[in-house]
Order: C-alpha cells, then structure tokens, then sequence
C-alpha cells in the first residue's frame, strides 16, 4: 500500500474515534441539560410555594455530578488519543493501551450489543508507534465484535511474547471470534509491524514485534 493509501486510512480512523467521542459527549450533555432543567422546575416550584423533596433534588444534582466525571474522563481518553501522534515511534505501554483502546471502543461495542470489558493485562512494552497499535487494535475489536452476537462479552488483553507482546480477544463462553487474519497481518505490515494472527486457550490472538532490521 502506497504512503497516501496509508495516511488516509489513519485519518478516516482518527476520524471515527474522533466522531464517538463527539457522540459521547453530546450524550453527557443531554443528560446534564435534563438534570438542570429539572432543578430549574425545582427552583419555580419554590418560588411559588410548593414544597420540594430533598431527595429529588439531591438526585438531580448528583446526577450532573455523575455526568461531569464521565465527561472528564472522556475527554482525557481523547487528549492522550490526540497525543498517539506525538512521536513517530517511543517504547509503548501496551497494558496502558488496552486501557484506552478498549474505552474508545466501547461504544461501537454498545451499538452491536456487545459487552466490552478488559482482560488479563501483563506487563508488556513495544518500541513502535502508538497510534498505529490503536488502530491496529481496534481493527481487531471490530473484526471480533462483526463475529459475536448480542448479549456476548469480550474481553481484550496483551501478555509479553518474545520480541514483542500478543493482544488477545476473548469471547466469554465462546470458541475465538472468527476474524479475516490475513487483512490484519497486512495492516500490521503497512505499519511497518510484524504480525500473526492466531487462537490460544479460545481467544484470538494478535502477535505483534516490530520487524527485524536487515
């Protein structure tokens, strides 16, 4: 695949995590404006004499509380999604981005019905780029979720391997998700990455080390 192939391929994925952010947020949004109308409705009972239950009053606030803090938190998961494209390549915390691939999945999970949650996380580090390992992995996510059905769980790992680390996708109570391999391993390839795609103990396996020199 050409260079231009390439970059506009990390732009249209930029572009989809960029978009389920921007939904998420609206979603955070939607409910604060729902809590502080119903304050407000509070606030007009008041004024005309009608007794107010604390109770619902404490549940609305809390409720635009609730909604700050996970608005925070998406908003750093996207900062340090930004960041991804800092650095061409620096040694990678790969149980770290798990973490953030697995949070900026989840809602396309939500929309297929499918639970995505975090497996067993090694300690494990590779010197590449980070945001070609995200959307290397979320390729993986989404090939995996394309082969689940509503109702099943997934949960995503990495462990350390040799010269390298291995991502695994893991359905609960299912054999691995059936995925295209082949169209991962040339991604990886694009990247500049040396892939394998595989199954171990029921879960999909994507083994990953950057390529030898020479």
């Amino acid at each position: 695949m050409d260079r231009f192939s390439t970059t506009r391929d990390g732009l249209r994925f930029f572009g989809r995590v960029s978009a389920s952010v921007s939904h998420e947020i609206k979603n955070v949004f939607a409910v604060i404006n729902e809590s502080a109308g119903l304050i407000d409705d509070f606030t007009l009972m008041a004024e005309k004499g009608m007794p107010i239950q604390p109770e619902r009053l404490k549940k609305a606030a809390g409720s635009i509380l609730n909604q700050i803090r996970r608005g925070d938190a998406i908003i750093k998961n996207m900062n340090a999604f930004a960041h991804s494209i800092d650095e061409d390549v620096r040694e990678v915390d790969l149980a770290e981005l798990v973490g953030l691939t697995v949070a900026l999945a989840t809602r396309m999970a939500d929309m297929k019905q499918v639970r995505l949650t975090l497996g067993d996380r090694e300690p494990a580090t590779l010197s590449a780029n980070p945001f070609d390992l995200m959307r290397l992995l979320h390729s993986s996510i989404a090939a995996a979720l394309d082969a689940l059905a509503p109702g099943d769980t997934l949960a995503a790992g990495v462990k350390p391997a040799p010269d390298g680390a291995c991502f695994t996708l893991a359905a609960s109570g299912k054999a691995a998700p059936a995925v295209d391999g082949g169209a991962l391993v040339a991604m990886a390839g694009d990247m500049g990455l040396a892939a394998e795609v595989g199954e171990a103990d029921g879960a999909l396996t994507l083994r990953v080390a950057a390529p030898q020199a020479g």
